[in-house]
């Protein structure tokens, strides 16, 4: 087994021994970290179906609108692990006020029919950008998306609902997200340095979602990352959570 990063200042996927073991023989960069001039934005990374797929936060497009885009990565890190082709580009049908709070983590799960529905985290409370809702603490949303062709031979990845993150989840900022096979979900915060524990109901008996009935149940817990002697935080840049096991 392999763990998976990615940085938002490259276009490299971090391959790395799953211990963590530094200079480990599967520490690998895949692709060129320069692909293209600007950085990447690069806020997720999940696997469906033999895809890797990478969220870019927030771009402004020919519009002047600003959408999150999810790229499609194939890579065969076994057969090959120096690069990685890109397939599908597709933009988000949800729009941000600007570049700097868009999607900061996303979780793949498949609905009634089976098919893929991608939840984006978005960074700020109620998805925006603006310091007085910014500051509005506890107004944490999931976007639910699906991908769709649109008539002109683009693709998207349509809105279908966007859900309440409870109150519990007292956060400024929200900067990664998982869930586990139970639906057991945890987020993580920055400016909090704290991560919160709950539940996410509306998973069928057969694994599959209900995304209209998809709701967080009350129960929680919240943990604070550890300060130093002075109680000060040391733990500020938390990016990226995963669950390794239970």
């Amino acid at each position: 087994d392999v763990a998976y990063a990615i940085c938002d200042s490259s276009w490299s996927v971090s391959m790395f021994d799953p211990f963590l073991k530094p200079f480990g023989e599967h520490n690998h960069q895949i692709g060129d970290p320069n692909r293209e001039v600007e950085d990447s934005g690069y806020e997720a990374i999940f696997y469906d179906n033999k895809t890797f797929y990478v969220v870019r936060e927030s771009i402004e497009d020919a519009n002047k609108t600003y959408h999150a885009l999810i790229e499609e990565l194939i890579m065969n890190p076994e057969v090959n692990h120096d690069s990685y082709d890109v397939g599908k580009v597709c933009k988000t049908q949800f729009e941000f006020d600007g570049d700097s709070k868009g999607f900061e983590g996303a979780i793949p799960i498949h609905d009634v029919t089976g098919e893929l529905v991608v939840l984006g985290l978005c960074e700020g409370n109620h998805c925006s950008e603006s310091k007085n809702l910014q500051r509005d603490k506890g107004n944490g949303r999931l976007v639910a998306m699906k991908q769709e062709q649109l008539e002109d031979g683009t693709c998207q990845w349509s809105t279908i609902r966007v859900i309440h993150i409870p109150k519990s989840a007292y956060f400024g900022d929200y900067s990664s997200i998982d869930m586990d096979a139970s639906g057991r979900v945890i987020i993580s915060s920055q400016e909090e340095s704290q991560v919160w524990i709950g539940y996410l109901d509306g998973m069928e008996a057969d694994g599959l979602w209900d995304v209209a009935a998809m709701e967080f149940l009350e129960d929680y817990t919240l943990y604070d990352f550890p300060k130093n002697d002075n109680c000060e935080t040391m733990y500020c840049n938390i990016e990226g959570i995963h669950w390794v096991d239970d």
